[in-house]
């Protein structure tokens, strides 16, 4: 992969910084925010398998993941990876998660890199592996706003 892919933004919540750092880390919690799951497994307080069906015209089928935890900074940061494998497709991101409390409940700054990008979907032209991310990375912000908002 020539220029690695990379997502990144800023997202307010009205939730304070603790519940949501809890939110993002919680693997349990976490798993009920991923778009288009069909399953998940707690491997261990570090990792989370799942397997999601995305419905991509270029990705079809499921996807089997698995998130790690790799660094933790109660309440203000956290760094994960993800890897994701199917047919023919294997991809894995980087993502960093930094929070700080503001008046109304706290705000984060995230940032997500696709470090490996093999397989057909390597194929696959930038714009439409970009759109299809930002489309999975909007539905997933909107589940965890819902979750913190209930």
């Amino acid at each position: 992969m020539a220029t690695p892919l990379t997502f990144g933004g800023s997202e307010t919540f009205s939730a304070p910084q603790e519940r949501l750092f809890t939110a993002l880390t919680d693997l349990d919690e976490l798993a009920t925010t991923i778009p288009d799951l069909v399953s998940s497994e707690r491997i261990d307080e570090r990792t989370l398998n799942c397997v999601v069906r995305p419905g991509f015209s270029f990705l079809r089928g499921t996807l089997r993941l698995a998130i790690k935890i790799v660094e933790l900074q109660p309440p203000q940061s956290a760094r994960m990876d993800v890897t994701a494998d199917g047919i023919g497709t294997h991809i894995t991101v980087e993502s960093d998660l930094k929070i700080e409390p503001t008046d109304g409940g706290s705000r984060l700054d995230w940032t997500a890199t696709v470090v490996e990008l093999k397989g057909l979907v390597a194929t696959v032209s930038r714009p439409l592996i970009s759109a299809a991310a930002e489309r999975t990375i909007q539905n997933a912000w909107a589940k965890i706003h819902a979750k913190l908002a209930a």
